[in-house]
């Protein structure tokens, strides 16, 4: 028999400027070397900036917005996948005055390291 275990993600309209779940941690699932989360973005709205020492993937699967890291702006849309470089700031900005921005972003390692990455 195969025991597989569930859990429900963020994935509807938040009440305020956006909604996130985490993935782990999860008693009932392994202990992965990577963090996962999900995140909906209201209409309009962004999210505060972050920055870390953990590359982070963001898959984007519901809208459309613009992902400004380290300066630049780059505009995404449902279906895309963006890497950002760990220690680089950035935030996810919902430009569509009228749909959710949604994404699933994954980052390594789950937790993040004390010691900052030097340039080179």
């Amino acid at each position: 028999m195969v025991v597989i275990a569930r859990k429900r993600l963020v994935n509807e309209s938040p009440n305020e400027r956006f909604a996130e779940g985490y993935v782990f941690p999860w008693p009932e699932a392994a202990t992965p070397p990577f963090g996962a989360m999900t995140c909906c973005i209201s209409p309009g709205e962004k999210c505060e900036p972050d920055q870390h020492n953990q590359d982070e993937i963001a898959f984007i699967y519901r809208g459309q917005g613009q992902i400004i890291a380290g300066g630049e702006v780059w505009q995404v849309r449902e279906g895309d996948a963006v890497f950002i470089p760990r220690n680089v700031e950035h935030t996810f900005n919902n430009t569509d005055p009228e749909g959710d921005f949604a994404f699933f972003s994954v980052w390594w390692p789950s937790v993040e390291p004390q010691d900052a990455v030097e340039e080179g």
